[in-house]
C-alpha cells in the first residue's frame, strides 16, 4: 500500500512564502545573515516553509492518519488557541475567531486550513488584492501576523509566535507516529535548513566541508544552544574605590562571553591604529573612509585628476538620505566635496557615464574609456579621500573631508 503523499508534494503557498522571503533580505536585526555573509544563503520563510511542509502529511489525502487530520481540525479550526485568535494595528486588538480560514471562493478544507497556517495574506493584502484598498500595504503587513513563516514568528518574546511554533511542532510529531523526526542537510551552508528543523522541533543533522561555512553553522546552530544559558563569570567591579575580580551570575553566558573579548579586541584595535581614525570637529568617532580613484582629462589644457566617481548617495535608505555635492573650482582645478542630505541633495550622478567614460568636471570634456585603461597601465592614476564615515546614535552618519584626515594618510605615505 503506497503512503500517505506529504504535503510539498501536493501544494504550497509559494506567492506568500516568496513575499515574505524578499522581506527576509532586508531585515537587519538579529538575522543569522548577518552573523557571517555566506553566498546562496536560503531565505528563512522558505526553509521553514520547506521543512515544515516536508515533515506533514497531506490531510485530504486518502492515506491520510485519521489522528492527524482530527489535530489540524481541532488546532486550526475547532478549537484554535485564545492567543492567536486576534491581531493588532497600532494601538488596535482586532478578534478574529478564525484565523485559517481560507480565502473567499477557496474550498475550507483541512489541507487548505494547513496552508493558510503555513502562509496566508493578512486583510490589508486582501483588500488590496480585491480593488477595496488603493494602497498597497508595507512589507511588514503583507503577511497575516499568525502566520508559521512570518519572522516575528520566531521572536521569543512574541506569545503568538510560541503559541504557533507549539502548533507547528504538536502536528509534526503528530503526522510522524508520535516520533520527533530527524532532518539532515548534507551541505547545510549558511545553517538555515538545520536552523528551522530545530525550531520546529526536529532533531536537526548538518554538514558542511568548506572551513567558513562549517563555523558559521556552528555560531548558528550549535553554540546558542549549547551555551547560550545562564551561569557565572568573573567580571571586574568597583566596590569602595578598588577594582576587585567578583562572580556574578549572568543571564546568557554566550552573550556575556561575545560582548567581553568583543571589547577586548576593539580595546587593543584603538591602542594600535586608533590614531589612524582621528576625531573631527563634530568629535564622532571615525568608522570609515570613503575614497575614490582619479584620473587625469585627457584634454591637453586641463590636465585635471577627476575623480571616478558613478553615484554621489552614499546613503539610500526610506528614512535617511545622504549624497555627495562636488564644489569645483574650474581655474585652480580643484574640488571639495561636501555633505547634502534630504531635499538638499540636487544631483545625484556622479562623473563617470556609460561604457565606462567619464565626464571631467572642471573642462565638461568627456575622456574615454581607452584613455583611463592606458594611465592605469601608466601609474598616472591616484586616489583622493571624498567622505569620512563616522558613528552616530541611529546608525552610520557622513561628514566631509577635514585637514586632519589628509595629514594622517600623508604621514603614512
Amino acid at each position: 500500500m503506497k503512503e500517505c503523499k506529504r504535503l510539498i508534494e501536493v501544494a504550497l503557498p509559494i506567492r506568500e512564502i516568496s513575499a515574505e522571503s524578499v522581506r527576509d533580505k532586508n531585515i537587519h536585526h538579529a538575522h543569522i545573515s548577518h552573523l557571517h555573509i555566506w553566498w546562496v544563503r536560503r531565505p528563512l520563510p522558505a526553509s521553514r516553509a520547506v521543512v515544515f511542509a516536508s515533515l506533514v502529511p497531506d490531510p485530504d489525502d486518502p492515506r491520510c492518519p485519521e489522528d492527524f487530520r482530527q489535530a489540524v481540525e481541532r488546532l486550526l479550526k475547532t478549537h484554535v488557541p485564545q492567543q492567536i485568535r486576534y491581531y493588532t494595528r497600532k494601538r488596535d486588538v482586532l478578534r478574529d475567531d478564525d484565523p485559517y480560514k481560507p480565502y473567499s471562493g477557496i474550498p475550507d478544507t483541512l489541507r487548505n486550513r494547513l496552508l493558510m497556517f503555513i502562509a496566508k495574506w493578512s486583510p490589508e493584502s486582501i483588500s488590496f488584492e480585491e480593488g477595496k484598498s488603493g494602497s498597497k500595504p508595507p512589507p511588514k503587513m503583507l503577511l497575516d501576523d499568525r502566520s508559521l513563516v512570518k519572522w516575528e514568528t520566531c521572536d521569543p518574546q512574541n506569545l503568538q509566535g510560541i503559541e504557533i511554533l507549539r502548533i507547528a511542532r504538536e502536528l509534526v510529531k503528530i503526522g510522524n507516529n508520535g516520533k520527533i523526526p530527524t532532518v539532515l542537510d548534507p551541505f547545510a551552508g549558511g545553517g538555515a535548513i538545520p536552523l528551522e528543523a530545530g525550531r520546529l522541533g526536529c532533531h536537526a543533522l548538518a554538514n558542511e566541508y568548506n572551513p567558513v561555512a562549517h563555523i558559521i553553522l556552528r555560531a548558528t546552530c550549535e553554540f546558542p544552544q549549547k551555551y547560550g544559558k545562564p551561569g557565572k563569570r568573573e567580571v571586574l567591579v568597583e566596590e569602595f574605590g578598588k577594582t576587585i575580580e567578583k562572580v556574578i551570575d549572568v543571564p546568557n553566558v554566550l552573550v556575556h562571553d561575545v560582548e567581553k573579548w568583543a571589547n577586548w579586541i576593539l580595546e587593543k584595535a584603538r591602542e594600535k591604529i586608533g590614531h589612524l581614525y582621528p576625531l573631527g570637529k563634530d568629535g564622532k568617532a571615525v568608522v570609515g573612509y570613503l575614497w575614490a580613484r582619479t584620473a587625469p582629462c585627457s584634454n591637453p589644457s586641463c590636465r585635471g585628476k577627476i575623480p571616478l566617481i558613478r553615484s554621489l548617495i552614499v546613503c539610500n535608505k526610506k528614512d535617511k538620505k545622504v549624497a555627495l555635492t562636488m564644489e569645483v573650482d574650474k581655474q585652480g582645478k580643484k574640488i571639495r566635496f561636501v555633505i547634502a542630505k534630504g531635499c538638499k541633495i540636487l544631483k545625484t550622478e556622479g562623473t563617470m557615464q556609460n561604457r565606462g567614460n567619464v565626464q571631467c568636471p572642471y573642462c565638461e570634456q568627456v575622456t574615454q574609456v581607452n584613455y583611463l585603461r592606458a594611465a592605469g597601465q601608466e601609474g598616472t592614476m591616484g586616489e583622493r579621500l571624498i567622505a569620512i564615515i563616522t558613528e552616530g546614535a541611529n546608525g552610520k552618519n557622513y561628514r566631509a573631508v577635514e585637514d586632519k584626515d589628509l595629514v594622517v594618510f600623508h604621514n603614512l605615505r
